[in-house]
């Protein structure tokens, strides 16, 4: 990690402390791991571990839990954009399914950072199986909203 970047090891403590404040939560079960993170382009890529309870009737990834793996992974990377500035809830979420998933799967999802204002953040996201990288399965992109700490008064 030492010639890691600072926003880089602000990500992988950001997913550590997914696992130590909310375990058993969806984002602590999906296993987010940071592989690459270029902050210049505002370019990450992640990996996350699906499971055979996330299925649908047909046996691939649940539509449901494709979206959640973009939310969770861009909602990762705008909670670090703002660090110790509050929280970014996702107020936009748009997603595409190109391909389905396979439960069980290595999941690779690759976030860009579109633009960050005072209190918005633009991301958009694609994931393949780990298995074909090349393959998209799931497009989407998203809004976070940037709500500042410590002040009950502004409210979402």
């Amino acid at each position: 990690m030492s010639g890691e970047s600072e926003f880089a090891q602000a990500l992988r403590r950001r997913i550590a402390k997914i696992s130590e404040e909310a375990p058993g939560s969806i984002g602590d079960m999906l296993h987010f791991e940071l592989l690459e993170c270029d902050p210049e382009k505002g370019d990450c890529l992640m990996s996350c571990r699906t499971a055979a309870w996330m299925r649908n009737f047909a046996g691939t990834l649940h539509g449901g839990l494709g979206a959640t793996i973009l939310d969770q992974a861009m909602g990762t990377v705008s909670s670090c954009l703002k660090a110790g500035e509050g929280m970014t809830p996702a107020v936009q979420l748009s997603v595409n399914y190109h391909r389905p998933l396979i439960p069980g799967m290595e999941v690779l999802v690759k976030v860009h950072v579109v633009s960050v204002t005072r209190s918005l953040i633009s991301l958009s996201a694609e994931a393949s199986a780990g298995e074909y990288p090349d393959k998209l399965c799931l497009s989407g992109t998203g809004l976070y909203f940037c709500k500042p700490a410590g002040d009950p008064a502004k409210k979402f």
